[in-house]
């Protein structure tokens, strides 16, 4: 069989090369509502985002993070547990050299303070919706 000119092989049926393909972002999720977590982490797949894991607490984040390594973790800074998320995120920097992006729905001005200085990628205040959580993410992860 041969080949019309300006087809390969696995050229496309109208001619043109087939498109690139990307390794989608791998984004862990750290959130201690389950029906938070499975919110987001439906909105990260429709926008192409792998999640690679969702964790409710510092301990579970570490472990899934040594195991998938993730590019990214959305983090809630109001974990439950004896490490809040500012210091899961701190950890997951330190240890693994993942980006954060912190979500809350705090107004406290010294956490979001403390949150700040923990140096995030972005930060999301919960109610949240795709059109944010997209822009952010599409800020955050050239980065990565």
């Amino acid at each position: 069989m041969t080949n019309p000119i300006n087809r390969s092989p696995r050229a496309g049926a109208d001619g043109t090369a087939p498109a690139a393909t990307t390794t989608p972002v791998r984004v862990l999720v750290v959130e201690d509502e389950t029906i938070v977590a499975m919110y987001l982490t439906d909105m990260l797949e429709e926008l192409s985002y792998e999640v690679c894991g969702v964790a409710a607490n510092a301990a579970d984040a570490l472990k899934i993070a040594e195991r998938e390594r993730p590019a990214l973790a959305l983090v809630d800074i109001g974990l439950a547990g004896p490490q809040d998320g500012i210091e899961t995120a701190q950890a997951l920097r330190e240890r693994f050299a993942v980006g954060s992006i912190f979500m809350s729905g705090a107004s406290d001005p010294v956490l979001l303070e403390r949150a700040r200085a923990a140096g995030p990628h972005g930060f999301i205040q919960k109610p949240y919706d795709e059109r944010q959580l997209k822009t952010l993410l599409n800020n955050a992860a050239p980065q990565h």
